[in-house]
């Protein structure tokens, strides 16, 4: 079975959910939405982007740069460079 999702206003309480269910303790401060968690601290524009942002450090941890030579790599491989 086909299954999509798309960022969108139903996607924000869910997504908080599941932030605070990885043991974060979230706050939201102005327009923006904050998550820490012992020595981390997250900081995005909504929380979709914040629960986007630890699965990033969860999948490359905290190295999670990409070097120059990924960026040129995937930059042509997208095109979008």
């Amino acid at each position: 079975m086909h299954q999509r999702i798309a960022q969108a206003g139903n996607t924000v309480v869910p997504a908080l959910l599941a932030v605070e269910s990885l043991g974060f303790a979230v706050k939201v401060i102005g327009t923006h939405v904050m998550a820490w968690r012992g020595e981390e601290e997250y900081l995005a524009d909504d929380a979709v982007a914040l629960l986007g942002l630890i699965r990033l450090v969860e999948i490359r941890s905290w190295d999670w740069a990409a070097s120059d030579a990924q960026i040129e790599e995937t930059l042509r491989r997208y095109e979008m460079g």
